[in-house]
């Protein structure tokens, strides 16, 4: 029986055989240093960054007491600073920031564990909380995450004390809400970030389910769908998340004690490796990237009602190419397309070392050629193709390069 050469490239994909993947090891698992103490120690305080500062809302003070400060956090002055307080004492709060604004969405309220509908905006021309209309459903210990100028709230506790997958988002423009997909997994106390077009949720609990869960599942706002990817290598409630160069990190927690574990998560290829721990182990906390550097501010070094004034950089290298430090490539390379799994669009890069008549296509699992991303001769360097996958179905596709004697192929996962 003949194989095709591309039929041969999938095959030696399902049986593992892809070493070619062009980058060095990130150097060497992270660093930790520390910064100018939050003036108002407290926990259950969620993190948002916008034009360069952290903005740091409500939580608890020590012994349990709930406050309306919102403090401001200036890494390149490692300085410290107020906006106007919140118009009530909130704690378990839901935080984003979009269109150069601020919101808080939902949370518990005063010193209570009642949840709130309520929603208020910051605008920074006027200096003032406003509140706007309020969440369909009230939800304490949910979390918020920004996509496209529009926020998505996730999960929590609802009025009746269950746990819930509830998304709703909220656009600022038209101060409206909409309910969307649940989460798969019910929880709250759990964490979310943005990477590209999915909003990655990672953790939480559901005491009634068992405690803490080590789900990581993605939602697409595009298409309204949910995926359930790898799990954190620790279950946790009350952690913190950010993302960092294209990367999804993980810090601390709660329930039994108070965690120090600090995870990475790689969306190309959909696994958890351990970085370094955080110095203090923290719960309660939010997490806020800024440049190369993830904060994490505040939170209880204890399990309860302790607070922390700590705040501490997380810094990590990000990927770079072994063969970049020549601008003429040794040879012929296919990359891992990026991001991978990917909603809509992905990017593929491929180097050859001379000028080259080059093909690059794409084939479902069965072997059949769906596009043809190039076809023709490319300059010796460096290249980048987009595939726009809109009218595509989900599963898993291969990609294949074609140059001279050189035949590779890769997979991609497209997520719909």
């Amino acid at each position: 029986m003949r194989m095709t050469c591309h039929g041969l490239a999938i095959l030696l994909l399902l049986l593992g055989i892809d070493h070619e993947t062009g980058f060095s090891q990130p150097s060497p698992f992270g660093e930790w240093f520390t910064r100018a103490p939050l003036p108002t120690p407290r926990q259950e305080i969620p993190h948002a960054v916008l034009n360069g500062k952290i903005y740091v809302p409500g939580g608890f003070t020590g012994g349990g007491v709930g406050t309306n400060i919102v403090e401001v956090y200036d890494p390149a002055a490692n300085f410290w600073a107020t906006i106007p307080a919140l118009p009530i004492a909130m704690h378990h709060l839901a935080f984003a920031a979009a269109n150069g604004k601020l919101y808080v969405l939902g949370g518990y309220a005063g010193n209570s564990f009642s949840p709130s509908r309520r929603v208020f905006e910051f605008d920074f021309a006027g200096n003032a909380w406003s509140e706007k209309t309020p969440m369909p459903s009230a939800r304490g210990a949910g979390v918020a995450a920004e996509f496209d100028g529009k926020i998505f709230v996730i999960g929590g506790v609802n009025s009746s004390g269950a746990v819930v997958g509830t998304n709703q988002m909220y656009d600022p423009a038209m101060d409206n809400w909409t309910t969307l997909a649940s989460m798969p997994t019910p929880r709250e106390h759990l964490a979310a970030a943005t990477i590209d077009s999915l909003i990655y949720v990672a953790g939480g609990r559901d005491f009634s389910q068992g405690g803490n869960t080590a789900k990581l599942e993605a939602y697409s706002p595009t298409s309204n769908k949910w995926y359930t990817l790898a799990n954190m290598p620790t279950a946790r409630g009350g952690l913190a998340a950010s993302a960092l160069h294209g990367k999804l990190y993980v810090f601390g927690g709660e329930f039994p004690g108070v965690f120090s574990e600090a995870e990475e998560y790689d969306p190309a290829t959909n696994s958890w490796r351990q970085v370094t721990s955080m110095p203090t182990p923290r719960h309660g906390m939010g997490a806020a990237a800024i440049a190369d550097t993830i904060f994490i501010i505040g939170g209880g070094p204890v399990a309860g009602f302790g607070v922390s004034e700590v705040n501490s950089g997380f810094t990590i290298s990000a990927p770079t190419r072994v063969d970049e430090e020549s601008d003429v490539p040794r040879g012929y390379k296919l990359f891992q397309n990026y991001p991978n799994p990917f909603n809509a669009g992905t990017m593929i890069r491929f180097e050859v070392p001379r000028p080259s008549a080059v093909t690059l296509k794409i084939f479902d699992v069965s072997g059949r050629e769906v596009a043809t991303l190039w076809e023709g001769k490319v300059a010796s360097g460096n290249h980048h193709v987009r595939w726009d996958a809109t009218a595509m179905s989900g599963g898993l596709y291969f990609y294949q390069l074609r140059a001279n004697h050189f035949v590779h192929a890769k997979k991609l996962v497209l997520l719909k």
